[in-house]
């Protein structure tokens, strides 16, 4: 290797490039990682077909020029098969949500889609799976307020015996479509967990 300029030597140095020795060792070199979560967490991920762990995890990124392969699975969703050049994961962060079994390849799923995260979360109602359907209706909620995510909230809540919570989503629903069909059934389900909480009638 062609000897460093002394002019240059002190910068060099200091980046930790260690030119002073003639080479770097790529174990001194920090590797990229990405980031990466599911919805729902704590799905099974393979990266190149090997096992990474369950979400959230990290791992490396040590040839960004080629393509990886991501595959993330949970009993009760349909598997997720990614695959994404290396160069745009490295030093960042993946999200992938899975969808729920037999909900439907025609719907738009994902984290910056209010309305199909709270349509999921319904699904997972219907299912049977409570904790799943919180998660995907927080989920709606954090990118955008819409009334079939809190109205999925507050029932998700109420089977998880988180009463006073879902007492607010159950009214916030109310607040937003004061003329739902279905407003007696959460009026009835309110006043079910909480018999002092009153709601304003319909405009």
């Amino acid at each position: 290797m062609t000897p460093c300029p002394a002019a240059i030597l002190g910068p060099l140095l200091a980046a930790s490039l260690a030119c002073a020795s003639g080479r770097t060792g790529w174990e001194e070199v920090r590797v990229p990682e990405v980031h990466l979560e599911t919805l729902p967490t704590g799905a099974e991920v393979d990266v190149d077909g090997a096992p990474a762990g369950r979400s959230p995890l990290s791992f490396p990124v040590r040839e960004p020029m080629r393509t990886y392969r991501i595959r993330a699975r949970v009993a009760g969703f349909e598997p997720l098969e990614v695959a994404i050049e290396g160069d745009r994961l490295a030093g960042g962060r993946l999200d992938l949500v899975l969808r729920p079994a037999g909900f439907g390849s025609q719907r738009r799923l994902d984290l910056g889609e209010p309305a199909g995260l709270a349509q999921a979360a319904m699904a997972l109602l219907r299912a049977g799976k409570p904790r799943e359907a919180l998660a995907f209706a927080d989920a709606s909620l954090a990118v955008g307020e819409t009334p079939l995510a809190h109205k999925a909230a507050g029932e998700a809540h109420r089977k998880l015996g988180n009463q006073n919570r879902a007492v607010q989503h159950y009214s916030a629903y109310v607040d937003l479509v004061p003329d739902a069909p279905d407003r007696k059934q959460i009026e009835d389900a309110i006043a079910a967990v909480r018999g002092d909480v009153t709601v304003s009638p319909p405009r």
